[in-house]
């Protein structure tokens, strides 16, 4: 693909370097940036996004997406349409503000302006939703629905007491309904068979990767962890993120406490959530979580504008017992130093939307279902003609890719190399990042 981004800052930059080794990519910004991508096989081009001779050099009429991404929102929804009104296939939009996440996901006011951007990405809505899928299943690192739901990607972290630990990496029997798709250690992916002959057994701090039928994974599930449900959490920090995590929250039933330190955002916020009990101060102050027993929650998530608070917040709650802290870590060099002081789940906005912009991406209807600690990729690939009458097994993938499941129809073949594709299939698949690019033309689809 023909990839136009414009601006070249921080997430300019985190999506350049996500797509230019499988794709033709420029870079427009108005500084010269050449010095800071000149590691990378792209093309810069200096100057204004919204000058359309700029745009016209960079080719962004014939771009297949075509993303703006600089720091200020009305310079990124012109230079979206002036691409557009060029010819740019599919535009993306990164916005700063709800209201213009609104406005312009509004289908009316493309036919006001006689122009459609494709997708508008709000990274904080982004973040809130990522938060979501991940904090009501106890103990659970990621979590993601997929198949129309009928399948379910999950991912623990073995602890120490875990009667697991010491035993070797074989799941075939432990629920039926559930795989292991691979283990995690020390950063380095094991597909399970690789797991089993290279682990030999489980040791703590492993992250064991699941794919689940609905049926099996309450089974699944309880074997990870006592409670089959988070029932209170904490919030701190009542931003944008902060408040569409507490809406998603009360919509699911769940008892939440927000803590903001801004009388007036205290005020708008108990005007308009329901149920959440907001309370004004510091999320630091350890007087405030003894007088509002914040410790008993199940789960925490600190969302301030601030890394250092949040990573104080974090460990406070760690020391006080909160099984579950997620931690939002807006400078993406701090998400590695959260990790090694022991914060579950640190996670940042830019790289929510990253993953939301190339989910929107694929070719030939490979579709990006979920990232696992930006390392791993699962996918959805229609079995291309090529492969019809193949099985599974007999597919070229590489070593570390793992066909998890085939679907055909309401049907579901879970972990079953001996099924032969068909007219209509659909392959769910777990694949190493720098991998996923391959997908398509290794199932049979046309290459690009």
């Amino acid at each position: 693909m023909y990839i136009v981004i414009a601006g070249g800052g921080e997430m300019g930059s985190l999506l350049a370097r996500a797509l230019a080794k499988d794709h033709e990519v420029v870079v427009v910004d108005i500084k010269p940036l050449a010095d800071r991508f000149s590691a990378l096989d792209i093309r810069v081009v200096t100057g204004n996004v919204t000058d359309i001779s700029i745009l016209e050099l960079a080719e962004a009429g014939q771009a297949d997406a075509f993303i703006a991404c600089t720091e200020v929102d009305e310079v990124n929804l012109i230079a979206a349409m002036l691409a557009k009104g060029l010819g740019a296939r599919a535009v993306v939009c990164f916005v700063g503000r709800a209201y213009y996440a609104e406005a312009f996901s509004d289908p009316r006011t493309a036919e006001f302006l006689g122009v459609k951007i494709d997708q508008i990405i709000w990274p904080q809505r982004s973040m809130a939703k990522e938060v979501l899928e991940v904090i009501l299943i106890p103990k659970a690192l990621e979590a993601e629905e997929v198949a129309g739901g009928r399948l379910r990607l999950v991912e623990y972290r073995l602890e120490a007491q875990s009667p697991l630990v010491g035993k070797p990496p074989r799941f075939e029997t432990l629920v039926p309904g559930a795989m292991l798709a691979g283990v995690i250690r020390q950063a380095q992916f094991f597909p399970a068979s690789e797991a089993v002959r290279k682990l030999n057994k489980l040791e703590p701090q492993d992250h064991l990767v699941f794919i689940a039928t609905r049926a099996a994974f309450p089974e699944l599930q309880a074997v990870f962890a006592e409670r089959d449900q988070v029932k209170r959490v904490t919030i701190v920090g009542g931003g944008a993120v902060g408040y569409l995590i507490a809406q998603g929250l009360e919509r699911r039933k769940v008892a939440v406490q927000l803590v903001e330190q801004d009388s007036e955002r205290c005020a708008w916020l108990s005007e308009h959530l329901g149920s959440t009990m907001v309370l004004l101060g510091d999320g630091t102050d350890t007087e405030l979580w003894d007088k509002e027993s914040l410790d008993r929650a199940d789960a925490l998530v600190a969302v301030t504008n601030n890394d250092e608070k949040n990573l104080l917040v974090s460990l406070l709650a760690k020391q006080l017992g909160v099984e579950k802290v997620i931690t939002r870590v807006s400078r993406s060099e701090n998400r590695r130093l959260f990790e090694r002081v022991g914060i579950d789940i640190p996670l940042t906005p830019r790289q929510s939307a990253v993953r939301e912009v190339l989910n929107g991406l694929y070719f030939q209807s490979v579709q990006e279902l979920a990232v696992i600690e930006d390392k791993l990729e699962l996918l959805e690939a229609p079995a291309g003609e090529a492969v019809w009458g193949q099985e599974v097994r007999e597919l070229f993938l590489p070593k570390k890719v793992v066909v998890v499941a085939v679907l055909r129809g309401r049907d579901i073949f879970l972990n079953d190399e001996s099924v032969k594709l068909q007219k209509g299939d659909r392959l769910i698949i777990l694949a190493p990042r720098q991998m996923a690019a391959q997908i398509g033309e290794r199932v049979g689809l046309p290459s690009a």
